[in-house]
């Protein structure tokens, strides 16, 4: 595992992602790839297909936006306890909904009123996925002691 993160290179690597064409990743894909890459813990990079059913609201549902599902996941992975997890995810939750300015996570409120493949609605859930990436990457520093790169 690295001993320091980027938060702006985890942000940078979530919106990339989460960028239209051959190599798109769904939005709980790009959290888990920019995270992994971020602290390369010592479990295989394979881990991203975790956030394969997360896309446009876990399984296509609208409901918990993947990004945030696949930044609860990584949690997970990296605290590896319920009683660690637990209280990390309800941070990344509180976190997430802050930062979008919503009281639920729920994609299809995020996204309400904004045509699918449309560019604003492409630069929405990417920033979603930076935010939820950035937040989770900022609590794993935290709870793992690993420095944060200035």
């Amino acid at each position: 595992m690295r001993e320091c993160v980027s938060i702006s290179a985890v942000e940078a690597a979530a919106r990339s992602n989460n960028r239209p064409g051959p190599d798109h990743m769904n939005c709980g894909e790009s959290v888990i790839a920019a995270l992994w890459d971020a602290f390369e813990p010592d479990f295989p990079r394979a881990v991203v297909a975790a956030g394969a059913g997360m896309g446009a609201g876990v399984g296509g549902s609208g409901c918990i936006c993947g990004a945030l599902a696949g930044g609860v996941a990584f949690l997970g992975l990296m605290l590896e306890t319920k009683e660690r997890a637990k209280p990390a995810a309800a941070e990344l939750h509180d976190a997430f909904c802050a930062g979008v300015g919503k009281r639920t996570p729920c994609c299809r409120v995020l996204t309400r009123g904004m045509e699918w493949t449309s560019p604003e609605r492409i630069a929405h859930c990417q920033s979603n996925c930076a935010l939820a990436a950035a937040e989770a990457a900022r609590i794993l520093c935290r709870e793992l002691n690993v420095q944060l790169e200035a």
